[in-house]
C-alpha cells in the first residue's frame, strides 16, 4: 500500500469516528475535496430551521441577459456532514454533501448557453442533493418570462434511478432532448450501465462535465462509442472557465487539473440512419 492510500485510509477511520464529513478539511492536502470551487458563483448561507440538519445556502450567478449586470439566484440545501454507516452503503452520496466543481461548471455552463435549452425537455443525471444545473435549466424559463413571480414555469420531477442496463421503462424512452451529468464517471464498474441509462432515455444529445482522473474518463468514452454514441471532448469550452482554470493551476497549491478540471463530454446518439 502507497504511503497515500494509507493517509487516505486513516482520514476515512477519522471521519467514521467523528461521523462528521467537515474532519476531511485537516486532509486537504490527500482529499479530492481539497479544491472546492472555480467562484464561479456566490455561496451565502440561509437560516435554517432547529429540526433541519442540513444546510441551506443561496446561490448566486451572474445574468447572461443582454445588456443586464444583474445577479440570479437558487436557495438549495445541503445535506448535513453528519454521516452514519449506513450512508457509505448503497447509493453514493458525495453529491449530497457539496457542490463539485463540475456541477458548478455544468450550472454556469446551462445559464449562459440557455437558448439550447429553449422549448426542450431535459434530465440531470446524479444531481445529488442540489440539482443545481437542472434548476439553472429551469431558471432560464424563468428568466425568458420577465416576471418576477417565484414558481417554476416548467414542470420539475425527482426520483431515484437505477443506472443499470435492464433499463426498460416505457415512460423513459427517448423521453429526453438533453441528458446533462457533472462528474459521474469516476465509478467505472457503472460505466456500461450508465451509458445504456443515457442511450435508452435520450433523443438528441447529452452534455458530460467531469475531470480526466486517471483516465476514467478516456475509458467511459471508449464505452460510449459502442453504444454507439458519437462522441466530443472539449477542455477549452468556454473562455471564462478556462481562465478560472488556468488561475487556479497558477496559485492554488491544492488544484490538479486531472481531478479538478471538468471537461466537456458531448454525446450525441446515433440513429440507425447514421450506423
Amino acid at each position: 500500500m502507497t504511503a497515500l492510500a494509507r493517509q487516505r485510509w486513516r482520514m476515512l477511520g477519522e471521519i467514521l469516528l467523528s461521523k462528521n464529513l467537515q474532519s476531511s478539511c485537516d486532509h486537504e492536502d490527500i482529499s479530492v475535496m481539497r479544491f472546492k470551487t472555480f467562484g464561479l458563483y456566490v455561496r451565502s448561507s440561509l437560516p435554517s430551521s432547529d429540526h433541519d440538519d442540513g444546510t441551506w445556502c443561496k446561490i448566486e450567478f451572474p445574468s447572461f441577459e443582454d445588456n443586464q449586470s444583474n445577479i440570479v439566484s437558487l436557495d438549495i440545501r445541503l445535506c448535513s456532514t453528519k454521516i452514519d454507516y449506513a450512508d457509505l452503503i448503497g447509493f453514493n452520496n458525495t453529491g449530497n454533501t457539496c457542490i463539485w466543481p463540475s456541477e458548478e461548471v455544468l450550472a454556469f455552463y446551462c445559464l449562459k448557453e440557455k437558448e439550447i435549452f429553449e422549448n426542450k425537455s431535459v434530465c440531470e443525471l446524479g444531481g445529488g442533493m442540489t440539482c443545481l444545473a437542472g434548476l439553472s435549466v429551469n431558471l432560464n424559463a424563468i428568466l425568458r418570462a420577465k416576471n418576477n413571480e417565484h414558481s417554476w414555469l416548467c414542470s420539475i420531477e425527482s426520483r431515484v434511478l437505477i443506472w443499470t442496463r435492464q433499463l426498460n421503462d416505457p415512460l423513459l424512452k427517448e423521453r429526453f432532448d438533453f441528458i446533462i451529468s457533472a462528474d459521474c464517471f469516476f465509478f467505472e464498474d457503472l460505466h456500461h450501465d450508465l451509458c445504456h441509462t443515457i442511450y435508452y432515455m435520450l433523443k438528441d444529445s447529452a452534455l458530460n462535465f467531469a475531470p480526466y482522473r486517471s483516465k476514467s474518463l478516456n475509458r467511459f468514452i471508449s464505452i460510449a462509442e459502442t453504444y454507439p454514441f458519437e462522441c466530443s471532448v472539449f477542455e477549452h469550452y468556454d473562455e471564462d472557465v478556462f481562465n478560472k482554470h488556468l488561475q487556479a493551476k497558477q496559485i492554488n497549491k491544492h488544484y490538479s487539473s486531472d481531478l479538478h478540471h471538468p471537461i466537456l463530454v458531448i454525446l450525441r446518439k446515433r440513429q440507425k440512419s447514421d450506423q
